[in-house]
């Protein structure tokens, strides 16, 4: 029976792998979004225009902002149309127009303020939490190498362990046997 054995193993692990992977996936692409309001609540601090508040590699949480609510001191998260990239900078100042409010923001190690203005439609989100380093962590487990590494170690503990089975033990079985024979010698000894 060990074929079976390890075939019914090898379905709830790959079953168990899959409903992580589905939790996962629904926990940081549909619920965290909904509670902030923002599609992506998690940034990663890339520059040091925001020192000493913020470090490069820190995490920040950002949640969606109401332009109306937003006051001089708020770190906000904005788009800008010469850049691909989201921008962290402090409000340092507010101006009511008639089409809203208007956001002068500049980086708190940046000797100026940004060139320009940022209106309501550019802002991201408000910064409400910062996670120092974290961000870094979380950057290297996004390149190719990283997630292709991850992959193969889970593959190859799984293949490893399922082959254990075919033969008819367990990783566990063999660790207990090792260690019922050590306590033996220690025994005799």
């Amino acid at each position: 029976m060990p074929n079976e054995d390890a075939n019914k193993w090898a379905a709830r692990e790959l079953l168990v792998l899959a409903t992580l992977f589905l939790v996962f996936f629904l926990l940081f692409r549909a619920v965290i979004p909904a509670i902030t309001g923002v599609e992506s609540p998690f940034t990663v601090v890339t520059s040091g225009s925001m020192k000493p508040t913020f470090q490069v590699g820190d995490l920040l949480i950002v949640i969606k902002a109401n332009p109306y609510e937003l006051k001089v001191g708020d770190i906000i998260v904005f788009k800008v149309p010469w850049s691909s990239s989201l921008i962290v900078h402090r409000i340092v100042r507010v101006s009511y127009t008639d089409s809203g409010p208007i956001f002068y923001t500049k980086g708190d190690a940046n000797p100026v303020p940004d060139p320009s203005y940022r209106s309501a439609k550019d802002i991201y989100g408000k910064v409400i939490f910062r996670i120092p380093y974290l961000g870094s962590i979380l950057n290297m487990f996004q390149s190719l190498p990283a997630k292709v590494a991850i992959v193969t170690i889970i593959a190859g503990i799984m293949i490893f362990e399922y082959v254990r089975r075919l033969g008819g033990k367990s990783s566990q079985d063999i660790f207990y046997k090792e260690d019922s024979i050590n306590n033996i010698e220690d025994n005799a000894k």
